[in-house]
Protein backbone atom coordinates (compact mmCIF):
# COMPACT_ATOMS: atom_id res chain seq x y z
CA UNK A 1 0.00 0.00 0.00
CA UNK A 2 3.11 2.36 1.09
CA UNK A 3 4.06 2.24 -2.79
CA UNK A 4 0.41 2.98 -4.22
CA UNK A 5 0.44 5.85 -1.77
CA UNK A 6 3.92 6.98 -2.68
CA UNK A 7 3.30 6.80 -6.39
CA UNK A 8 -0.54 9.01 -6.28
CA UNK A 9 1.31 11.61 -4.25
CA UNK A 10 4.07 11.73 -6.25
CA UNK A 11 1.39 12.55 -8.98
CA UNK A 12 -0.25 15.00 -7.21
CA UNK A 13 3.04 16.85 -5.86
CA UNK A 14 3.02 19.68 -8.55
CA UNK A 15 -0.04 20.87 -7.82
CA UNK A 16 -0.15 21.16 -4.24
CA UNK A 17 3.55 22.73 -4.82
CA UNK A 18 1.90 25.36 -6.32
CA UNK A 19 -0.93 25.35 -3.96
CA UNK A 20 2.55 26.21 -1.06
CA UNK A 21 4.00 28.73 -2.87
CA UNK A 22 0.42 30.83 -2.80
CA UNK A 23 0.32 30.29 0.45
CA UNK A 24 4.18 31.06 1.19
CA UNK A 25 3.40 34.36 -0.78
CA UNK A 26 0.23 35.43 0.79
CA UNK A 27 1.19 37.55 4.33
CA UNK A 28 -1.94 36.65 6.34
CA UNK A 29 -1.61 33.01 5.90
CA UNK A 30 2.26 33.20 7.18
CA UNK A 31 1.26 35.47 9.42
CA UNK A 32 -1.77 33.15 11.21
CA UNK A 33 0.84 30.23 11.10
CA UNK A 34 3.96 32.24 12.65
CA UNK A 35 1.55 32.79 15.16
CA UNK A 36 -0.26 29.54 15.54
CA UNK A 37 3.27 27.61 15.60
CA UNK A 38 4.73 30.21 18.45
CA UNK A 39 1.75 29.39 20.61
CA UNK A 40 1.57 25.79 20.16
CA UNK A 41 5.36 25.50 19.90
CA UNK A 42 7.26 27.90 22.66
CA UNK A 43 9.96 30.44 21.97
CA UNK A 44 12.78 27.38 23.25
CA UNK A 45 14.20 26.24 19.76
CA UNK A 46 13.46 22.91 19.51
CA UNK A 47 14.37 19.41 17.37
CA UNK A 48 11.14 19.30 15.49
CA UNK A 49 10.17 16.41 12.95
CA UNK A 50 7.81 17.44 10.06
CA UNK A 51 5.96 13.82 9.22
CA UNK A 52 4.56 14.15 5.82
CA UNK A 53 5.94 17.34 4.83
CA UNK A 54 5.19 17.75 1.47
CA UNK A 55 6.24 20.94 -0.11
CA UNK A 56 7.37 22.09 2.95
CA UNK A 57 5.10 25.06 4.41
CA UNK A 58 5.24 24.19 7.72
CA UNK A 59 9.20 23.53 8.04
CA UNK A 60 9.68 27.26 6.13
CA UNK A 61 7.68 28.52 8.89
CA UNK A 62 9.11 26.68 11.61
CA UNK A 63 12.68 27.37 10.98
CA UNK A 64 11.74 31.03 10.50
CA UNK A 65 10.81 30.67 14.56
CA UNK A 66 14.36 29.64 14.92
CA UNK A 67 13.68 25.67 15.03
CA UNK A 68 15.52 22.86 14.58
CA UNK A 69 13.41 20.72 11.77
CA UNK A 70 14.16 17.78 9.68
CA UNK A 71 10.99 17.27 6.88
CA UNK A 72 10.35 13.50 5.92
CA UNK A 73 7.59 12.42 2.86
CA UNK A 74 6.65 9.11 1.91
CA UNK A 75 6.46 10.68 -1.82
CA UNK A 76 9.92 11.28 -4.10
CA UNK A 77 7.70 13.89 -5.73
CA UNK A 78 6.83 15.64 -2.71
CA UNK A 79 10.40 15.72 -1.37
CA UNK A 80 11.82 17.03 -5.11
CA UNK A 81 9.02 20.13 -4.23
CA UNK A 82 10.24 20.67 -0.76
CA UNK A 83 14.08 20.96 -1.43
CA UNK A 84 13.18 23.75 -4.09
CA UNK A 85 11.44 25.64 -1.77
CA UNK A 86 13.72 25.28 0.84
CA UNK A 87 16.46 26.04 -1.32
CA UNK A 88 14.24 29.30 -2.78
CA UNK A 89 14.09 30.15 1.11
CA UNK A 90 18.07 29.61 1.59
CA UNK A 91 17.23 27.09 4.02
CA UNK A 92 19.81 24.27 4.54
CA UNK A 93 16.40 22.13 5.99
CA UNK A 94 17.13 18.00 6.61
CA UNK A 95 14.86 16.82 3.60
CA UNK A 96 14.16 13.09 2.86
CA UNK A 97 12.26 10.31 1.99
CA UNK A 98 10.73 8.53 4.61
CA UNK A 99 7.67 5.85 5.25
CA UNK A 100 5.80 8.14 8.22
CA UNK A 101 4.35 5.27 9.78
CA UNK A 102 7.76 3.19 10.11
CA UNK A 103 10.16 6.02 10.66
CA UNK A 104 13.08 3.63 9.69
CA UNK A 105 15.78 6.42 9.99
CA UNK A 106 15.05 8.00 13.04
CA UNK A 107 16.18 7.03 16.73
CA UNK A 108 14.19 6.39 19.40
CA UNK A 109 14.01 9.88 21.83
CA UNK A 110 15.30 12.41 19.69
CA UNK A 111 12.83 14.73 18.89
CA UNK A 112 11.16 17.14 20.78
CA UNK A 113 8.08 17.52 18.71
CA UNK A 114 6.69 15.17 15.74
CA UNK A 115 3.81 17.44 13.64
CA UNK A 116 2.18 17.00 10.66
CA UNK A 117 -0.55 18.84 8.61
CA UNK A 118 -3.34 16.83 6.62
CA UNK A 119 -1.24 13.47 7.03
CA UNK A 120 -2.83 11.29 9.49
CA UNK A 121 -5.72 10.24 7.57
CA UNK A 122 -3.36 9.39 4.63
CA UNK A 123 -1.42 6.47 6.87
CA UNK A 124 -1.87 3.15 5.78
CA UNK A 125 -1.52 2.05 9.73
CA UNK A 126 -2.35 5.08 12.10
CA UNK A 127 -1.90 2.89 15.33
CA UNK A 128 1.86 1.32 14.27
CA UNK A 129 2.43 5.11 13.49
CA UNK A 130 1.69 6.82 16.61
CA UNK A 131 3.68 4.17 18.30
CA UNK A 132 6.44 4.45 16.40
CA UNK A 133 5.59 8.56 16.99
CA UNK A 134 5.73 8.45 20.79
CA UNK A 135 9.06 5.98 20.48
CA UNK A 136 10.76 8.61 18.42
CA UNK A 137 9.66 11.46 21.24
CA UNK A 138 11.77 12.71 24.50
CA UNK A 139 10.34 12.66 27.45
CA UNK A 140 7.55 15.21 27.79
CA UNK A 141 8.00 15.17 24.16
CA UNK A 142 4.53 16.03 21.94
CA UNK A 143 3.02 15.05 18.52
CA UNK A 144 0.83 17.91 16.77
CA UNK A 145 -1.44 16.95 14.20
CA UNK A 146 -3.75 18.97 12.57
CA UNK A 147 -6.40 17.38 9.78
CA UNK A 148 -9.92 16.84 9.14
CA UNK A 149 -12.88 14.57 8.96
CA UNK A 150 -12.00 13.42 5.44
CA UNK A 151 -14.43 10.50 5.02
CA UNK A 152 -15.23 8.99 2.09
CA UNK A 153 -18.62 7.89 0.64
CA UNK A 154 -20.30 10.48 1.98
CA UNK A 155 -22.56 12.30 -0.32
CA UNK A 156 -25.83 14.48 0.13
CA UNK A 157 -26.97 17.42 -1.94
CA UNK A 158 -24.99 19.71 0.14
CA UNK A 159 -21.77 18.10 -0.20
CA UNK A 160 -22.83 18.24 -3.74
CA UNK A 161 -23.62 21.57 -4.28
CA UNK A 162 -20.61 22.58 -2.47
CA UNK A 163 -18.46 21.00 -4.90
CA UNK A 164 -19.90 22.48 -7.70
CA UNK A 165 -19.21 26.20 -5.81
CA UNK A 166 -15.96 24.83 -5.17
CA UNK A 167 -15.27 24.02 -9.19
CA UNK A 168 -16.15 27.52 -10.12
CA UNK A 169 -14.49 29.18 -6.85
CA UNK A 170 -11.13 27.92 -8.33
CA UNK A 171 -11.83 28.22 -11.84
CA UNK A 172 -12.03 31.50 -11.24
CA UNK A 173 -9.96 32.76 -8.52
CA UNK A 174 -7.16 30.26 -9.77
CA UNK A 175 -7.67 30.71 -13.27
CA UNK A 176 -7.50 27.17 -14.14
CA UNK A 177 -9.96 24.44 -14.72
CA UNK A 178 -9.62 21.85 -11.82
CA UNK A 179 -8.13 18.35 -12.27
CA UNK A 180 -9.00 14.98 -10.67
CA UNK A 181 -6.02 14.60 -8.02
CA UNK A 182 -5.02 11.15 -8.05
CA UNK A 183 -5.95 11.22 -3.99
CA UNK A 184 -9.35 11.79 -5.24
CA UNK A 185 -10.21 8.86 -6.81
CA UNK A 186 -13.54 7.58 -5.62
CA UNK A 187 -11.87 4.15 -6.23
CA UNK A 188 -8.55 2.58 -5.01
CA UNK A 189 -6.01 2.83 -2.33
CA UNK A 190 -6.67 6.03 -0.93
CA UNK A 191 -10.75 4.87 -0.16
CA UNK A 192 -9.02 1.64 1.90
CA UNK A 193 -7.48 3.73 4.51
CA UNK A 194 -8.26 3.22 8.03
CA UNK A 195 -9.39 7.00 9.16
CA UNK A 196 -10.96 7.54 5.98
CA UNK A 197 -13.23 4.93 6.99
CA UNK A 198 -13.61 6.55 10.50
CA UNK A 199 -15.91 9.48 12.40
CA UNK A 200 -12.72 11.90 13.77
CA UNK A 201 -11.01 13.19 16.20
CA UNK A 202 -12.80 10.34 17.89
CA UNK A 203 -10.69 7.85 16.08
CA UNK A 204 -7.67 9.75 16.99
CA UNK A 205 -8.18 9.63 20.58
CA UNK A 206 -9.08 6.31 20.83
CA UNK A 207 -6.05 5.30 19.02
CA UNK A 208 -3.27 7.76 20.77
CA UNK A 209 -5.08 6.58 23.84
CA UNK A 210 -3.67 2.88 22.78
CA UNK A 211 -0.74 4.03 22.22
CA UNK A 212 0.18 5.51 25.54
CA UNK A 213 -0.20 8.95 25.33
CA UNK A 214 -0.65 10.07 29.00
CA UNK A 215 -2.24 13.71 27.99
CA UNK A 216 -4.74 14.30 24.86
CA UNK A 217 -5.86 17.68 23.68
CA UNK A 218 -8.18 18.06 20.72
CA UNK A 219 -9.51 21.52 19.82
CA UNK A 220 -11.35 23.25 16.89
CA UNK A 221 -9.33 24.28 14.10
CA UNK A 222 -11.51 27.74 13.97
CA UNK A 223 -9.01 29.22 11.74
CA UNK A 224 -9.31 26.19 8.52
CA UNK A 225 -13.06 26.02 9.48
CA UNK A 226 -13.67 29.72 9.23
CA UNK A 227 -15.78 31.09 6.54
CA UNK A 228 -14.79 34.21 6.44
CA UNK A 229 -11.49 32.14 4.23
CA UNK A 230 -11.55 31.36 0.73
CA UNK A 231 -9.76 28.18 1.19
CA UNK A 232 -12.94 26.90 3.44
CA UNK A 233 -15.34 27.84 0.46
CA UNK A 234 -12.75 25.74 -1.70
CA UNK A 235 -12.40 23.04 0.49
CA UNK A 236 -14.42 23.11 3.31
CA UNK A 237 -16.77 20.27 2.15
CA UNK A 238 -13.68 17.57 2.71
CA UNK A 239 -14.43 17.79 6.36
CA UNK A 240 -14.20 19.76 9.56
CA UNK A 241 -10.53 20.72 10.49
CA UNK A 242 -9.30 19.69 14.04
CA UNK A 243 -5.78 19.71 16.24
CA UNK A 244 -4.62 17.16 18.48
CA UNK A 245 -2.01 17.76 21.04
CA UNK A 246 -0.49 14.62 22.72
CA UNK A 247 2.19 14.24 25.36
CA UNK A 248 4.43 11.38 25.90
Amino acid sequence: MFKELEEAWSQDSGGYDEMIKEQLADKKEVAYWMEELRQVLGNEPRDILDVGCGPGFLTIVMSRLGHRVKAIDGSRGMVRCAAGNFAAEGLDADVQVEDAVKLPEERKASYDVIISRDVVWTLYDPQKAFERWREVLRPEGRIIIYDGNYRRGQNSLKITAWKVLSQCLITVTERKIPRKAAHGEEEGVFTRLPMVMSERPDADLELLRGAGYKKIRITNDRYRNSPSRMEFWKYGYQGKKFRVIAWK
